[in-house]
């Protein structure tokens, strides 16, 4: 799916060390269309970067809606960005996940300073995980936060690493969108949302796109596209 979009990126770097992380990180702004003060901060999957495959094509078609969007690196382990080394980090140093969260908070400051006033956060695979940990974590925002999106997030792994346990402590609006071909993270589907049903969040919508949608959602796009898009639209209008 190609997008028209002939807003230029700004690359920018960030701190998370004001919020208690210890890193410089890269991320990708695109300004939202006029006097629009809603943004998105995007977190990508593993072995990949801010404009990867997912939060690539998602934030330049939510820029098009007229939302400013914040693509962000993810913190990865030091030695592969490999899942076994995401189980071996909360078991040992525990650097992966604070450091996600400072990064969000790092990220939403951005946004404020740029006259933002409300954001949603997205996330994909293991972006999704990432930021429903952070907001399970209640931490005090930088600014309002309407909402959580969720793409293909799985439940695999021990503690914050399953999103249904993360999702349990979400108060914001979720939307929880996988392909039926992601086996793994479809068969879960009903674990994720028991989760955060037994919570109390505010309102919890699932997609599971029909047919053999991967993963990546390749070859899918529109679909996805157009879901969240819907989504977002009466959540957090631009």
């Amino acid at each position: 799916m190609q997008l028209k979009n002939e807003v230029q990126d700004t690359q920018v770097t960030l701190s998370s060390k004001q919020y208690g992380g210890h890193d410089a990180f890269n991320a990708l702004f695109l300004p939202g269309s006029g006097s629009r003060k809603r943004g998105v901060i995007l977190m990508h999957g593993r072995n990949a970067q801010p404009d990867g495959v997912v939060v690539g094509i998602m934030r330049k078609s939510l820029q098009t809606l007229g939302y400013s969007t914040l693509s962000i690196q993810n913190p990865i382990p030091k030695n592969e960005d490999e899942f076994p080394n995401y189980v071996s980090d909360i078991k040992g140093e525990n650097y992966l996940f604070p450091e996600a969260y400072a990064r969000v908070d790092a990220s939403l400051a951005d946004l404020k300073s740029r006259g933002i006033k409300e954001a949603t956060l997205l996330g994909f695979s293991m972006g999704a995980r990432l930021l429903a940990a952070y907001l399970a974590q209640s931490r005090a925002s930088v600014m309002p936060i309407n909402g959580l999106v969720v793409l293909s997030g799985g439940i695999n792994g021990v503690g914050p690493l399953n999103i249904a346990t993360s999702l349990q402590r979400v108060q914001q609006s979720v939307l929880d969108v996988c392909g039926q071909g992601d086996a793994d993270v479809a068969s879960s589907a009903e674990a994720r949302k028991a989760g955060y049903e037994s919570g109390t969040g505010a309102k919890y919508s699932q997609v599971i796109l029909p047919g053999a949608v991967p993963h990546n959602f390749a070859g899918h796009e529109k679909a996805l596209v157009e879901t969240v898009h819907s989504w977002i639209s009466s959540v957090a209008p631009a």
